[in-house]
């Protein structure tokens, strides 16, 4: 997995080095809103994705994509990716914790450890109820429950590579998605529902790929970001058509690392963080 993680920063550093000066963010990997702003998770100047190196900052934006606030906490911070809100507490990824930001004053009002699952990677977060999340851990391939009120931990399942992650409330089923680094095109998409209260996994359709963010259109349509390939910029969207089991490209221009992305469904907007060059692109379906 170390090997997987030097060639992503050599990746990086071969194209992008020095993006972060011209947008003010530093490698964003996941985009989050409340309605009025954006909030982008900064990895850190350096693409060091499993680092303890303090660098990592959370950036306030506006709809349109534009700085407002470069770091919305003074909370250390040190490799940041998937967000979730709840209740004007934005929850962040941090390697092997999860960390509740108060968006009105900045401040730390929560923190889960996940080390029990020995992760340094916790990557992705969805929202199932006010009091609990989803998290996908991409190292150790799992995806568990989090209760934030006791900080207990469930295992839901094991999915190498577990990345994207969208959990459809209506009908109480989870989205996955998973990004295998020594198979880029070796991804999957998958749904876990609940039968008998125990969770159960199963693969949608034939769809392979290099998969990051997931997202609900619908009940009948998923969006996901697709990186393509490992060693040039090469990523897309694609939607899922989750009755047929296809996916159909969207014309949109190469994307260099299209990380978690944030899907307006109503506006039909998706905000897109464009990992390799650290700043955020902004579509409309």
């Amino acid at each position: 997995m170390k090997t997987a993680f030097a060639l992503l920063a050599c990746t990086v550093l071969a194209f992008h080095a020095l993006a972060q000066d011209e947008t003010g963010l530093a490698h964003p990997e996941s985009l989050h809103a409340d309605g009025h702003f954006l909030y982008a998770t900064n990895i850190g100047k350096a693409m060091e994705p499993t680092a303890k190196d303090g660098d990592g900052f959370i950036s306030k934006l506006s709809l349109d994509g534009k700085m407002i606030t470069p770091s919305i906490t003074t909370e250390k911070l040190n490799a940041p990716k998937g967000t979730a809100i709840i209740k004007g507490v934005l929850y962040v990824a941090d390697l092997d914790r999860i960390v509740g930001i108060n968006l009105a004053t900045g401040k730390k009002t929560a923190e889960i450890s996940l080390a029990s699952t020995h992760t340094a990677f916790a990557n992705d977060l969805t929202v199932k109820d006010d009091h609990t999340l989803f998290a996908s851990l991409t190292d150790v391939g799992k995806i568990v429950e989090v209760d934030l009120k006791t900080g207990k931990l469930t295992e839901i399942a094991d999915l190498k590579g577990a990345n994207g992650i969208c959990y459809d409330k209506a009908g109480k089923r989870l989205y996955t998605c998973n990004f295998l680094f020594d198979n880029i095109q070796g991804g999957e998409i998958g749904v876990i529902s609940w039968q008998q209260g125990k969770p159960l996994y199963e693969k949608i359709g034939d769809l392979q790929g290099g998969f990051d963010g997931l997202e609900m259109i619908d009940e009948h349509t998923l969006l996901v970001s697709d990186w393509g390939a490992l060693d040039h910029p090469a990523g897309f969207l694609e939607k899922i058509d989750l009755r047929s089991k296809t996916a159909t490209k969207l014309d949109w221009p190469v994307i260099a690392g299209p990380a978690d992305f944030y899907l307006d469904v109503k506006n039909k907007r998706v905000y897109v963080p464009v990992l390799l060059e650290s700043k955020v692109l902004v579509h409309t379906l």
